[in-house]
């Protein structure tokens, strides 16, 4: 074991043996008293059987990391988190790229974090290199604070970073999750995205009535009736449809069991569907009699949402729709929750500012029936 110098590098290298292998290793330093210490300290890695650990995650970059994510852990979960994962990989790599994940530490994760929480367009000698507008225009502005990366993008990010490294740590390519200490940032729940306005809900259904095979009026009277989210209607199956009990199981997240209760449209709407039912037991198929693929049913959704004047509109917002009126109706939020299936109140609370007429029912029951407080 021992120190020495290549020709081809201005650094310092080191040679040693283990098991009777011989290994080479750079130590990246031109300082020799420098080196000398790492030297030391790779000879007590050796004794106390760490090396291995250590070497691993220098040998393994952050690219061949994320390579072997995307391959083997990104198909094995939804459509729609395939579709996160690459957006956030974007990001990722463009900060982490070409870092061996010894490299990569609980500091420089925080890091990334501010890094995104500043980034906005940034102004060239001109244009702006990012919107391609002058800098001080109006649109440059705009575009700027849509661009601007929410805590909720941020949280995303930094799960499937963590996610990522507690993968490489079964690989046996690193021991460490730097992701492990930084904590993940309050979301702004307020924005519970749009209500549609009743004077183009019949609009929006007549449109929709000839689109995918005649389903998708279908789907759309679902969803504004019960607050059931997109995957939820296309996977609805008609052996978890209880027309005695007037109920629907859908099965949520982590393989939580959701029911659902139909109001009248909803009943006579299944109930007369339920005369042709589908081979492959689903409530909504193509004419194949396959069950719809979400972006071909969100493409026709836009198209009609975009005749009506509702470019931005999302089938998501129908969930929406459903929590801004049951609050406006009236409705306690512990029922609104139970309806739309969420697991934290918190979730539901975003439609608080609907449901003042019901507080103030509430804070009204306190005033003394003999006159007011003295």
């Amino acid at each position: 074991m021992g120190l020495y110098k290549r020709k081809d590098s201005p650094f310092w290298w080191i040679s040693f043996s283990v098991n009777k292998k011989q290994y080479h290793r750079s130590t990246d330093t031109a300082d020799k008293k420098l080196a000398i210490a790492i030297l030391a300290k790779v000879k007590t890695l050796i004794v106390e059987g760490k090396w291995f650990e250590i070497d691993a995650a220098k040998a393994h970059t952050f690219d061949e990391m994320m390579t072997r994510f995307m391959r083997e852990h990104a198909p094995t979960v939804s459509q729609k988190t395939q579709k996160s994962y690459r957006n956030s990989l974007s990001h990722l790599m463009g900060f982490f790229s070409g870092l061996t994940l010894d490299k990569i530490d609980h500091n420089l994760v925080m890091s990334y974090v501010v890094h995104r929480r500043e980034e906005t367009c940034v102004p060239g000698s001109e244009i702006c290199v990012k919107c391609k507008h002058t800098p001080k225009s109006e649109e440059c502005k705009q575009l700027r604070e849509k661009r601007k990366c929410r805590p909720g993008t941020r949280n995303r990010e930094l799960a499937m970073l963590s996610k990522a490294f507690n993968l490489a740590r079964l690989w046996k390519w690193t021991k460490e999750n730097p992701c492990e200490l930084v904590r993940r940032e309050n979301e702004d729940n307020e924005n519970i995205g749009q209500c549609l306005p009743e004077d183009k809900e019949q609009l929006l259904l007549d449109l929709c009535r000839p689109l995918c095979n005649g389903q998708l009026f279908d789907m759309v009277i679902v969803a504004v009736n019960t607050g059931l989210r997109e995957s939820e209607v296309l996977k609805m199956q008609w052996d978890r449809v209880d027309f005695k009990a007037r109920a629907i199981t859908v099965i949520q997240k982590g393989n939580r069991i959701k029911v659902c209760a139909m109001n009248e449209t909803v009943y006579n709407l299944l109930s007369e569907k339920s005369k042709i039912r589908s081979i492959s037991g689903y409530v909504f198929v193509t004419s194949t009699d396959t069950p719809f693929i979400a972006r071909n049913m969100y493409r026709e959704f836009k198209k009609a949402c975009r005749k009506i004047g509702l470019p931005n509109f999302r089938f998501h917002d129908l969930r929406h729709t459903v929590g801004t009126r049951l609050a406006q109706a009236g409705h306690d939020l512990y029922a609104i929750a139970k309806v739309l299936g969420h697991k934290q109140l918190s979730t539901t609370e975003r439609y608080a500012k609907h449901n003042l007429q019901s507080l103030r029912r509430v804070v009204d029951s306190l005033e003394r029936k003999n006159g007011t407080l003295n």
